[in-house]
C-alpha cells in the first residue's frame, strides 16, 4: 500500500490526469509549507524549464505519475523542501570562491559531489528524526532513483577498484549500501569514518558539511599525489582480490551510476508539461475543481454508480482563459448588454423589497414582571404593575439555490433572457442580509481527464455565492458559453450536498430553469429516455425530502410544436413536481415576479 493512499480520494487506474495533478500538487504543496513554515511554489515541469535543485523558493516535480510513482514524487519534492529549510544556498552559488579562498585550485566539480552528498545525508537525518511520517516517501524516493539491483552487485564485482576520483565516488556514494566492500579502495575505511553517519547531525549546517567535504577531497588528493605508478598498480590488485565474478558489465554500472550522480546533484527526471497543460492545471487549482461520483440509470434501466460529474467551485479567470472545459468565451462581450440590463432590473427590484431587512419590535407594557418602567413608577401604588418586557422578531431567511441549464439548446434568446433575469437577482441577493442566493450552471463539458477533446463530462458550475461573491463575480457569468448536453439527475445529484435543509430558522428553496430532458453519452454509458427522466425524479425527490421547496420553469422551445404537448408537460412534471411551470422565453420575467413575491413573505422567527 502505498503512503499516498491516506489522502488519495481514490486510486487513479494509469498515468494521473489533470485533475489528478493539480489534486497531488495541492497535497505536496501542503506537506511542503508543513515541512519548511514556508510559502514554496511546487510546479510541474515546463518544456521551458530547465532540470535543477530546487532554489530555495521554488520546488519542480514530474508530471508523469502513476499510483507505481506517487510516493517517489512526493518524497523528492519532500527532499527538495528539506534543502529549502536547511541548506544554506549562498554557499552553493559562492562555492567556486570559497574553494580559491581556501587555495584550492582545482576539483571544483569533484568537492561539488562530495558536498552535495554530505548536505543529503545530513538534511535526511533531520527529517528522519523530526518529520518521521515523510520515512515512506523518502524510501520510495530513494529506491526509484538510487538504489538497484545493479548497484548492489557492481559493489562486489570488480569494477570501480582502481585508485582515482571515478572509483572514489562511485564507492563514497554508495558507502552505506549494505552491499559496500570497504577494502575495495585503499583509504574507504577513513573515508566511512570521516562521514561518521551515525554522528551525522554533529553537522550543523551547510558550511560544516562543505567542510567535511573538503577534507576528503584533501585526502584524497594527497593520496594520490604520494602514489607511485608501481604502488598503484599494487594496490589495485589487492583491491581486486576479494572482489566476485558474478557482477553486471561496467557499461550497466556506469548507467546506473550516472543516475545516482543526477541525483546527488538535484537533477532527476522530471517530464516535461506543456505550457497549456500548466495553465490547466493551475486553473483546476484556483477555481477548487472536485471530481463527484454519483449513481445514475442507464437507457436500460440499469443502476450505474461512481458516475463522475466535475463540481467547479467559482468562476475564476483561470479557468476563463485557460478554458478548460470548453464552456467559457475569451470575452464577456457577447452578453455585455444582457449583464447591464439585469443590473438595473435588479436595481428596480431592490427598491421594492424593504421588509427583509426590517425587524420587528413589539412592547407589552403593564405586566406582573421583567424590566422596570421608569416612566410608571412615579405615580405607581401597591396595586399598579410597572413591569414591560420587549420581544423581537426577524423574518425568516432565505436560502435560494437557481440551477439553470447551461446546455447547447438554451443558446440564443433564451439564455440571454435567462442571464439578464438571472444577474438580477443576484444583485438584490448582496444587498439583502435575510437573502442568500446561489446560481449554478449544469451542463457537460470537454474532460480534462482525457486527451480526446469528443469525451464530455456532466459539469456543476457553482457560479456565484452571495455569502462570500460580489459584483465583480456575479457579471462573469458572461463569460460562460452555452454548451453540452444535459445530464440533468446526475448533476441534481452532485448539486444536493450545496442545498441546506429548511428549519424553523431557514426556508430553503431550488429554482429550476431548463429548456429539455436528461440526455448524455459517454464511453458507451447512455443517458436519456424514462430511465433517466425517472433518475432526476428520484434526484429531485431525495432535494425534497431535506424540506427544499422546488420551483421549475420549463422554457419552451420550437420543438415543442413537434412534440405532445401533453405528454411533455408529464414528463417534466414527473421529474419537478406538479408545480412545474411552463413559460415562454420572452415572459421569462414571470420568474423574477414569483421570487419577488417569494421575497417579501413575511414569516417571522423570534
Amino acid at each position: 500500500m502505498n503512503n499516498s493512499n491516506f489522502w488519495l480520494t481514490y486510486e487513479p487506474e494509469g498515468k494521473f490526469n489533470l485533475l489528478e495533478l493539480a489534486n497531488t500538487q495541492r497535497a505536496i504543496t501542503n506537506f511542503v509549507k508543513i515541512l519548511t513554515e514556508k510559502e514554496i511554489k511546487v510546479d510541474f515541469h515546463a518544456h521551458n524549464d530547465g532540470d535543477s535543485m530546487t532554489n530555495g523558493e521554488r520546488i519542480t516535480i514530474s508530471s508523469t505519475i502513476s499510483m507505481n510513482t506517487i510516493d517517489s514524487v512526493v518524497g523528492t519534492a519532500l527532499h527538495e523542501a528539506a534543502h529549502c529549510k536547511y541548506t544554506d544556498f549562498s554557499i552553493l552559488k559562492r562555492l567556486m570562491n570559497e574553494m580559491y579562498s581556501r587555495g584550492i585550485q582545482s576539483g571544483h566539480s569533484i568537492i561539488s559531489t562530495l558536498l552535495n552528498f554530505i548536505e543529503d545525508r545530513r538534511i535526511d537525518s533531520l527529517i528522519y528524526q523530526n518529520a518521521p511520517g515523510y520515512q515512506g516517501y523518502y524510501r520510495s524516493m530513494y529506491e526509484r532513483y538510487f538504489y538497484s539491483k545493479t548497484i548492489d552487485k557492481s559493489l562486489k564485482g570488480p569494477e570501480y577498484r582502481e585508485e582515482n576520483w571515478e572509483s572514489y565516488l562511485f564507492r563514497i556514494i554508495n558507502i552505506f549500501n549494505k552491499n559496500t566492500d570497504l577494502d575495495a579502495l585503499a583509504v574507504l575505511p577513513q573515508i566511512f569514518n570521516i562521514i561518521d553517519l551515525k554522528n551525522i547531525d554533529r553537522l550543523k549546517n551547510t558550511a560544516d558539511s562543505l567542510d567535511t567535504a573538503v577534507e576528503i577531497y584533501k585526502i584524497l588528493a594527497d593520496h594520490f599525489k604520494s602514489m607511485t605508478p608501481e604502488e598503484r598498480k599494487s594496490q589495485v590488485q589487492q583491491n581486486k582480490q576479494n572482489a566476485s565474478d558474478k557482477a553486471p558489465s561496467r557499461e550497466e554500472t556506469k548507467k546506473a551510476f550516472a543516475k545516482q550522480e543526477q541525483f546527488i546533484k538535484g537533477v532527476v527526471h522530471k517530464a516535461a508539461s506543456s505550457q497549456k497543460e500548466l495553465n490547466q492545471i493551475e486553473a483546476i487549482n484556483k477555481s477548487n475543481i472536485k471530481e463527484d461520483r454519483v449513481s445514475a440509470v442507464d437507457k436500460n434501466g440499469v443502476k450505474r454508480s461512481a458516475r463522475k460529474v466535475h463540481v467547479i467551485d467559482g468562476i475564476t479567470n483561470s479557468l476563463i482563459n485557460s478554458n478548460l472545459y470548453g464552456v467559457f468565451n475569451a470575452s464577456d462581450f457577447a452578453y455585455r448588454d444582457n449583464i447591464d440590463e439585469g443590473l438595473n432590473l435588479g436595481k428596480k427590484l431592490l427598491r421594492k423589497l424593504q421588509i427583509t431587512n426590517e425587524q420587528v419590535t413589539l412592547a407589552s407594557k403593564r405586566l406582573k414582571s421583567g424590566k422596570i418602567d421608569a416612566r410608571r413608577v412615579y405615580a405607581a401604588n401597591f396595586e399598579n404593575d410597572i413591569f414591560y418586557k420587549i420581544d423581537r422578531a426577524n423574518y425568516k431567511p432565505i436560502s435560494i439555490h437557481l440551477s439553470i441549464d447551461g446546455s447547447g439548446s438554451m443558446q440564443g434568446e433564451k439564455w440571454k433572457q435567462v442571464l439578464t433575469n438571472t444577474i438580477a437577482l443576484g444583485y438584490v441577493s448582496l444587498h439583502m442580509k435575510n437573502i442568500d442566493l446561489t446560481i449554478s450552471i449544469r451542463t457537460t463539458g470537454e474532460d480534462p481527464s482525457l486527451s480526446s477533446k469528443t469525451t464530455h463530462i456532466p459539469l456543476l458550475i457553482l457560479a456565484f455565492d452571495s455569502k462570500k461573491h460580489t459584483l465583480k463575480d456575479l457579471k462573469k457569468l458572461g463569460y460562460y458559453k452555452v454548451y453540452g448536453l444535459t445530464p440533468e439527475g446526475m448533476c441534481l445529484n452532485a448539486l444536493n450536498k450545496y442545498i441546506p435543509n429548511s428549519s424553523y430558522y431557514l426556508d430553503s428553496y431550488l429554482i429550476n430553469m431548463s429548456d429539455g430532458f436528461p440526455t448524455f453519452e459517454s464511453s458507451g454509458f447512455v443517458y436519456k429516455g424514462k430511465s433517466a427522466i425517472l433518475d432526476t425524479t428520484k434526484a429531485v425527490n431525495n432535494i425534497k425530502k431535506k424540506g427544499v421547496n422546488v420551483l421549475s420553469y420549463f422554457i419552451e422551445t420550437d420543438t415543442s410544436t413537434f412534440v405532445k404537448v401533453n405528454e411533455l408537460m408529464d414528463d417534466f412534471r414527473t421529474m419537478y413536481g406538479k408545480s412545474a411551470t411552463f413559460i415562454d422565453p420572452k415572459n421569462i420575467y414571470q420568474i423574477t415576479k414569483t421570487l419577488n413575491n417569494l421575497f417579501l413573505k413575511r414569516d417571522l422567527i423570534s
